[in-house]
Order: structure tokens, then C-alpha cells, then sequence
């Protein structure tokens, strides 16, 4: 029995048919314009105010270079563990000095904290001062014709801010408020080719140390946790806006400011 030929399909028809498929619906095909991008993209200030220089004192850099060898504060260290224990020391090393204990000291180079950020002190009394400034500078803004919004925007914030040291100054029960000083921050410094598990853990010792000096703060301020204050405050909706004073009193006392830069 002869065996039956089996046909050939005609592959070139096919890929003629497809061809003619992809310019139809590329000629078809509208392309969406996406109007919906969640970031938010910085606006451009045209005339940006001047910043006075950081002093070395206020910064805590963490540097890492290529042979993934690290320095914090200029000192080698050779166990990255140390890192968030360089930061806590970063934090308070100055902490514990009166007002005018931190007036003499800044003036002492022999001081062994000198080159460690201080700390300022404002009173309740002051704070309001400071709101009613505030906010007459705002009104005044808002009242006067050709001024620009980003201005009117900056005097708001300036406004929320010395708002929300007087409500953290009335839950902590106390006549003055201490705050590290304004400057104060932590840098990172890595190098392209600097491992990426090295900086992975670079800015978990940072996220540990934060949560160092807030867990304390949070125990001799309110007897708890500050783990179980943010737990709460996503859980407990009953007890939300109570929880977010406290935690709001934390950011004050230890605002978390870190700064990533790309190293010369």
C-alpha cells in the first residue's frame, strides 16, 4: 500500500498574513498617554535660598569603597555591626548636657564631644512666640499680591512645624523641648562597584539605630515600646491619633535624616 504524502504547508503565505497583521495593528493601536504616575516629581525652585555650609560636626558618614572596606566618621571599621552603635554614639553624645552646659562646651575645642552635633533648647513659652511669628509671617503672605506660591507654601511649613514641637512639647509634660541640631544627619558614600550586601546592611544598622534611640526614648517616655506603639497605631484604629502624637514626639526628638551622595 502506497504511503499517502502528506501536504506541505505553504510557511511563506503565513508569514505574509502575520506581516500584514502587525502594520494593522500598529497603524490601528491607539497609545494611552499615562496621566497617572504616583511619584511625585521635585519642582524647580528658581531662585533657591541660600544654605549655609554643614558643619562637620552634624554629619555621620558612612563610607564604603570598592574593596568594600568602611569608615564611619573617618575611623576604619572593620565589623559593619558597629555601624548603628557609631550612629546611637552620633545621637548622644551630646545629649545629656544642659543649655547652658552645651553653650560652654561648643566653645571648648578640648571638649571631647566638640566634634559631635548639639543640642538646642527651647522653651514653652518660646514655642509660642515662635507660632505667632509663624503664622503672622503666613497671613502676611497669603495678603500680599505677586508673591509666589512656593513661598506662601514654605511660610505653611514653617508654620506645621513649630505646631507640631508644641504639641510634642505638651505630650512630653516637660517646660522645654531639646532637639538635636538641625544640620544633623547621616551620609552614605558608596562606591559603584561597592557590594550590594554591604550596602544592604549599611542601611539596615542605620534603620537599627533609629529604632535604638526611639525604643528608648519610647519606654522612659511612655513605658512601651516604640515596636509597640507603630504595631498599634496600623491596627488599633480606636487609639490611631493617640498613637501618632507619640510617634510624632519621636520623629522630634530623633528625626530620621538620611542623606545618600555619590562619593568624589
Amino acid at each position: 500500500m502506497a504511503k499517502r504524502e502528506i501536504p506541505e504547508i505553504n510557511a511563506g503565505s503565513m508569514a505574509d498574513i502575520a506581516f500584514l497583521l502587525l502594520i494593522f495593528f500598529l497603524v490601528t493601536t491607539t497609545m494611552d498617554k499615562d496621566t497617572a504616575y504616583l511619584r511625585q516629581i521635585p519642582k524647580i525652585i528658581e531662585n533657591p535660598p541660600e544654605v549655609p555650609p554643614i558643619e562637620g560636626r552634624n554629619i555621620c558618614a558612612i563610607q564604603a569603597n570598592e574593596l568594600n572596606q568602611l569608615m564611619v566618621r573617618g575611623e576604619r571599621v572593620e565589623d559593619p555591626d558597629e555601624i548603628s552603635e557609631k550612629i546611637v554614639e552620633f545621637y548622644r553624645m551630646n545629649q545629656s548636657l544642659s543649655r547652658s552646659g552645651s553653650k560652654a562646651a561648643i566653645k571648648n575645642p578640648g571638649y571631647k564631644g566638640f566634634n559631635f552635633p548639639f543640642y538646642s533648647y527651647i522653651t514653652k513659652t518660646e514655642l509660642e512666640g515662635e507660632i505667632d511669628r509663624a503664622d503672622a509671617d503666613l497671613s502676611a503672605a497669603e495678603n500680599m499680591e505677586g508673591v509666589a506660591e512656593d513661598y506662601i507654601e514654605f511660610k505653611a511649613k514653617v508654620l506645621e512645624e513649630w505646631s507640631e514641637k508644641a504639641d510634642a512639647l505638651r505630650l512630653l509634660g516637660k517646660n522645654t523641648l531639646q532637639e538635636i541640631h538641625s544640620q544633623a544627619h547621616v551620609r552614605v558614600e558608596v562606591m559603584a562597584k561597592t557590594q550590594y550586601e554591604l550596602m544592604a546592611k549599611i542601611h539596615s544598622e542605620i534603620e537599627e539605630a533609629y529604632f535604638e534611640l526611639k525604643d528608648d526614648a519610647a519606654e522612659e517616655i511612655f513605658g512601651e515600646s516604640f515596636g509597640v506603639i507603630k504595631q498599634r497605631r496600623a491596627m488599633d484604629k480606636e487609639d490611631e491619633a493617640k498613637d501618632q502624637r507619640k510617634l510624632d514626639l519621636l520623629d522630634v526628638l530623633y528625626p530620621t535624616r538620611i542623606i545618600e551622595v555619590k562619593p568624589n
